[in-house]
């Protein structure tokens, strides 16, 4: 089944009943390649990412420590995080919803200029720890700093979870824009419209796990 991109940032982990995932393999896109498809098409070819670690991470009793700093182990300490009391601004907040057929749904806002200003993180309280919700709070971390759309690599951020694993190019795409200067322009490609949200200088993002289709 082919896997139509439907971002606004909405990275939800579809929940397996509801739709049919297969993964391909192949010997995928470039590692640049890779970075525009799944950060940098959604600010028009410029790099986005959190300005400053560590990333601040209200919890709110959702996540634990663990889940949120895998991807502290998994990229060599090229993201960090604090966790802290919340809600906060200007970090990444996790909340609780009532849906049944959606894990999560991540909204990323930032500017222009590449800077990532806040996160929301809405796990679904009924079914995000069930057996159809595959490392969600780690799946929606990953979305929360900077990961905008899914794989179909059968890892972690695929749209059904995959096997939970982070992959190479996955993390490859995280470690890349904290290496660089905010809004670094890495290549053009075609930036999706569907869930894009301006709102005055700033974006919106939609990413929902799993993907409607």
């Amino acid at each position: 089944m082919s896997r139509r991109s439907r971002v606004a940032a909405l990275v939800a982990l579809l929940v397996p009943g509801l739709v049919a995932c297969g993964h391909h393999s192949s010997s995928g896109p470039s590692s640049t390649e890779f970075l525009v498809r799944h950060n940098a098409q959604f600010n028009d070819g410029r790099t986005v990412r959190w300005p400053d670690l560590p990333v601040r991470v209200a919890t709110n009793g959702l996540g634990t420590a663990d889940e949120v700093t895998a991807w502290t182990s998994a990229t060599g300490g090229a993201v960090t995080f604090a966790l802290v009391g919340g809600p906060i601004g200007g970090g990444v907040n996790m909340r609780g919803t009532g849906s049944t057929d959606i894990c999560g749904v991540t909204t990323v806002e930032y500017g222009s200029d590449g800077v990532i200003t806040s996160a929301d993180v809405a796990l679904s309280l009924p079914i995000y720890r069930g057996p159809q919700c595959v490392r969600t709070v780690t799946h929606e971390t990953g979305h929360a700093i900077g990961f905008l759309d899914h794989t179909s690599d059968g890892g972690l951020m695929d749209d059904d979870g995959g096997n939970g694993q982070f992959t190479s190019e996955v993390v490859q795409t995280i470690q890349y824009p904290l290496a660089l200067a905010t809004g670094t322009y890495r290549g053009q490609g075609e930036r999706p419209r569907l869930g894009l949200e301006p709102r005055g200088r700033r974006t919106l993002v939609f990413v929902t796990y799993p993907r409607r289709r």
